[in-house]
């Protein structure tokens, strides 16, 4: 049986066996319940009290005035603010100390979704106020007197260019992705110590090499993680469906594909670290100490991610969605927000990927050398300095080609860190691509003249 064969029965194992689990569908449940919950509330509750209303531009003298009677006839309260300038007026309104500006007396500007009622309240006054404006001018026309006043609506968010609905998209995905990844790398980290605790681990690796074992035990989760996302969704759009009522922001399907993807990255790379940190441990108790470093990355990578929303154009911005550890949380919110180029996000999966793979390398080794061990948990200190080959000309020769190939892993990894630094500072991946391959390029050479220079390893007896 070969390798692909055993990852997808030990796959495929995980799925029948947590699916089945009475606390996974229970989680289930909870998530759609508080899902449909988050989008039936506001509906329910309906903001009440004085509005207020900003006034910018040029408009009619008695704007202010009709606004105020025109709310009281409809049973409202309005209190009407004069701004200099426009720009001060969209600064209240992203702000939320305006409820609408009204701009010229032309377009009304909002921070969210127009509120009907107070739209038909102000349009209202616009055109009762135009009349009466051009009534009392002289030489105007019966059917310009009439004519109506067009008035548009302009939603603003706090970026300009980009709606409300885009930035609400944003925060909802980011959570989403930062949960998904992190509990079900959760999943994969209490999934290895269970086996290890219960020594379920011995019989399977009797018949399957360790890292298929891991893969196997990543990939099941990941795909239950993405059967319970799509469950969610499913009632979250039947929920929609259902009540007419529920405001949920418009997203692109391309903003949704790219965030489907930036999940199954994330995953990938965030899973391979628990999976293998996970094996240090001998109980379901350590989880909490040997996962303590990742979770600590994975919070601020999600706070990092969040900073960023107001500002997604910025160099700050650019360097957290291209580094590996905070692009699968940081690059969908710049999708959303049209921050980026069309090569960004493509660019930052292929770096992702390429650290997804070192961490599977890496992680592997550590899974295979601490999988079977019992006792206290070990740290990543303890399993360096642990000696699996025995004779020492075989032991100074691993130990020189381990310490080589480590030096290359170092030098590689600093020539993908110093192209994108370059990309994102000249704004040119051109630039950045031609950098880091080129110091890699020469920093490989040297080193590899260095080990050739310094000869085979000598044993000591």
């Amino acid at each position: 049986m070969n390798g692909w064969r055993q990852g997808w029965l030990v796959a495929t194992r995980e799925l029948r066996e947590r699916s089945r689990s009475p606390a996974f569908r229970a989680s289930v449940v909870l998530m759609i319940v508080a899902v449909v919950a988050v989008l039936i509330l506001p509906t329910l509750i309906k903001p009440g009290g004085t509005r207020n209303v900003g006034v910018t531009g040029s408009a009619p003298a008695a704007l202010a005035a009709t606004i105020i009677q025109q709310a009281h006839s409809a049973g409202g309260t309005v209190r009407v603010h004069r701004y200099l300038t426009l720009g001060a007026g969209e600064q209240a309104v992203r702000q939320g100390h305006l409820d609408v500006l009204v701009a010229d007396a032309q377009r009304l500007e909002w921070r969210g979704e127009p509120d009907e009622q107070l739209k038909a309240v102000v349009t209202g006054a616009i055109q009762l106020a135009t009349v009466r404006e051009r009534a009392d001018a002289a030489g105007i026309s019966p059917g310009a007197l009439l004519a109506p006043v067009p008035v548009t609506s302009v939603q603003l968010g706090s970026v300009p260019g980009r709606g409300p609905g885009d930035e609400a998209a944003v925060l909802v995905m980011t959570a989403v992705l930062f949960f998904g990844i992190s509990v079900f790398g959760q999943m994969v980290l209490t999934g290895v110590l269970e086996e290890k605790a219960n020594r379920v681990v011995e019989v399977l690796l009797a018949r399957i090499p360790p890292r298929t074992l891991l893969a196997g035990k990543i990939t099941g989760i990941g795909l239950l993680g993405l059967a319970q996302i799509g469950v969610t969704a499913l009632a979250a759009l039947v929920a929609v469906a259902t009540v007419p009522s529920i405001e949920v922001p418009a997203v692109r399907g391309s903003v949704l594909a790219w965030a489907l993807v930036w999940f199954v990255l994330g995953y990938a790379l965030y899973a391979t670290v628990y999976g293998a940190l996970g094996s240090l441990g001998s109980r379901v108790e350590d989880a909490q100490s040997v996962a303590g470093p990742v979770t600590v990355v994975m919070v601020l990578a999600y706070f990092a991610s969040l900073a960023m929303l107001g500002q997604p154009g910025s160099v700050g911005a650019r360097v957290v969605s291209y580094f590996p550890l905070t692009a699968p949380m940081a690059m969908p919110g710049r999708i959303a927000m049209g921050a980026t180029a069309w090569w960004e996000p493509a660019v930052a999966a292929v770096l992702t990927l390429a650290a997804t793979a070192g961490l599977v390398y890496l992680g592997g080794r550590v899974y295979t050398s601490a999988i079977l061990h019992t006792g206290s948990a070990l740290s990543l200190r303890d399993l360096w300095r642990r000696r699996t080959v025995s004779g020492d000309a075989i032991e100074a020769s691993t130990r020189d080609l381990g310490g080589h190939r480590m030096l290359i892993t170092v030098l590689t990894g600093a020539g993908v860190a110093l192209g994108v630094a370059v990309a994102v500072f000249t704004h040119d991946v051109i630039i950045g691509v031609t950098a880091g391959s080129g110091f890699m390029a020469i920093t490989v050479q040297m080193a590899k003249r260095w080990n050739r220079h310094a000869g085979p390893p000598v044993a000591h007896r």
